[in-house]
Formats: structure tokens, sequence, C-alpha cells
């Protein structure tokens, strides 16, 4: 049976504004490499398959940053989403497309833009994931080992070990407050829900058909309508809801493949401090910036003709990029929602829209 990839790379990622913008989103940023996000996972699905069994399912609004950004990449290859309806549709339309291009194969479905390391041990997890889906006839999921009581991201609870690094899924867990994640992380049996997964494109398709039989019927409607203004009509009548609580949450006998390389969602400025190097004074500096006697701050600057200059600061993250400027404590990067919120909804904000 052949093997796919599909690349999910829908979001825009904005606790990452301002480096993260509508027209050039979370995926598209150089964040610890000479390569953007979804270029390194490009990288890596090259080495779990051929380029041509290599797709990328995005919003039709990000179709200028992939030809600004990734202009390399076969343009047949992107499955453009009329509009966003969450995972488990674009996840539909995504396997569609491909079912149509190559038949059934096991996909991976990976998102485009988590920070991956150890990326040896990643795709030795992938194949021996692609050989137990097969043997299986199962979804298998790549579970993270957790480091540490992470309140932003969900979890999968364990059940029986099949052999090795190999487990039956109990239940999925949403994001928990602190207290329960803590809990988790003592309890041992909770893994970090990395959100990629392998299965076959004919039982992906078909527990779609089972358990969301509209999405199916609107998603198929949606690839075989020629009209642009049809198609968004069409899309947008899809129920949003994610792949997770549509589809995995209702299955049984999944499959998860515990794993223990570095992975990273990369949600907010908050986590550079596990992926960039710190000074002798925890300051987290990128780019053009100079600190003195400052500590425990994040301090951004994607701009080479801009000096920052920080003395006497404490606990700060500043990020300077492309005629914004944006301060606010540590950890309190829900902030940005605020802001961003306002700059939408204010008046008095409304000439600053052209910044998101």
């Amino acid at each position: 049976m052949k093997k796919a990839v599909l690349i999910m790379a829908g979001g825009i990622g904005e606790r990452l504004w301002p480096l993260s913008r509508e027209s050039k989103p979370k995926q598209f940023l150089k964040i610890i490499d000479d390569k953007s996000l979804i270029e390194q996972t490009i990288d890596r699905a090259l080495q779990i398959t051929s380029k041509e069994n290599i797709f990328i399912v995005t919003g039709k609004r990000y179709e200028e940053a992939f030809n600004k950004y990734i202009p390399s990449f076969n343009k047949e290859n992107i499955i453009y989403e009329p509009i966003g309806r969450d995972t488990a549709a674009a996840i539909a339309l995504g396997v569609l497309a491909i079912k149509e291009k190559v038949g059934n194969a096991i996909v991976s479905i990976l998102p485009a833009d988590p920070i991956i390391k150890d990326e040896d041990i990643f795709i030795k997890i992938i194949n021996d994931s692609i050989d137990i889906s097969k043997k299986t006839d199962n979804i298998v999921i790549i579970g993270i080992n957790p480091t540490r009581p992470e309140t932003g991201y969900g979890y999968i609870k364990l059940k029986d070990n099949i052999e090795n690094n190999i487990y039956n899924v109990d239940r999925f867990v949403e994001k928990p407050n602190y207290e329960n994640a803590c809990k988790f992380l003592e309890d041992g049996h909770y893994l970090w829900n990395s959100g990629m997964f392998i299965w076959s494109i004919d039982n992906i398709l078909n527990a779609i058909k089972e358990l969301m039989p509209d999405t199916y019927d609107k998603v198929r409607k949606t690839l075989e309508t020629k009209e642009n203004d049809k198609k968004i009509e069409i899309f947008n009548s899809i129920n949003k809801i994610s792949f997770d609580f549509g589809i995995m949450e209702k299955l049984n006998n999944i499959i998860c493949m515990k794993s223990n390389f570095f992975w990273d969602d990369l949600g907010a400025f908050s986590a550079l401090g596990r992926i960039h190097d710190k000074d002798n004074s925890n300051n987290v500096v990128v780019g053009n910036v100079y600190v003195k006697e400052a500590n425990n701050n994040i301090i951004i600057n994607d701009d080479n003709k801009t000096f920052i200059a920080a003395d006497g600061i404490d606990n700060i993250t500043i990020v300077k990029s492309e005629g914004v400027i944006l301060i606010y404590p540590n950890n309190k990067d829900s902030k940005i929602k605020d802001i961003l919120k306002d700059i939408r909804e204010k008046d008095e904000l409304k000439d600053k829209r052209n910044l998101l």
C-alpha cells in the first residue's frame, strides 16, 4: 500500500502576533532555523514518502502566502478550503482529494507548525506507526511523553500496554487546569496529544461517513462543484468541529505510540524559553537586541534595521516585527488575543487592522 502525508496548515497562530500575521501565518515563520516551520515539516515528510504523495490542506486565504513563501511546492498538491470549518472538514477534504489522486494509501496526518527535534527518532516512530496501522487496520496516534504540567495541550489517557511503547487508548482529555495537569504528570498514564495520526484513507473516509455523514456529503459536493461562490456556500454550511471531537473520541481500538522526541506546539512566546538558549540572566534574546541588568525577559526583533536595547527590566516580553512593537508581562500570552480583538472591534483602532 502506498504511503502519503497530509500536512495540516490552516491556523494563523494569533498568540504569536505580530510575528504571525494573516498574510504570514505561524507555519511560515523561521523560528529556530533558516527554514520555516512548514518547510521543515515538508522535509520530514520527504523522509516518509515521495514528493508526489505529499499534500497540504489550508485555507484559500493563504494561497498568496504559499505562492510567496514555498513557491517550489507542487501547487496541484495544495488543497484549499473555501472557508475554515475546523479540522474535521479539513481532513475530510484533504483525504478525499488524496483518494482521487493516489487511491487508497496509509496517510500520516501532520500539523505544519510544531517544533520537532531528534528527527531520526521521529521518522522511525512514524514508519513504525505506519507498519502497525497496516497490520492492525487501526488508527495510530502519536503521544508525547510529557515533561511538565502543561495546560495548553490536550492529553491522551493510556489503557493497557500492547508492547514496548505501544498502548491502547482509554480516552482523550481536553486542556486541563494546572492542578489536573500536575496529576496527569504524576500519574504516568497520560501523554500530550500531538495531533499526529496515521490511518488508511479508506478507513478515515468510512469513519467520517459513519460518524459525520453530513460533513462527508458536503465536502464531497464541494469537491464536485466548479463555481467558487457555491463551494463557499456548501463548505460554510458544514458543522464546525474538530476531528478529535467528531471522530477520534467516538472510535474504539485506537492505538497510541508513546514517543520521546522533542516536540513543542509553540503556541505562544512564553514557549521560546524551551526552544532557544537563555543567557546568564535567563533572558531569551533573538535578533538585533542588547540587554543590560535585565532578567527573565523574552525580547525578539526580526528587523535588522532596528536595534533594541533594554536596561533594568525584568519579566517582560517585547516583540518587534514589521511596524509593530508588542510589550506585555511574561506568561500573559492571552493578552495578545485581547489586543487583536480591540483592533478588530474598536473604531479608534480601525486604521491598524492592516497590521493584523
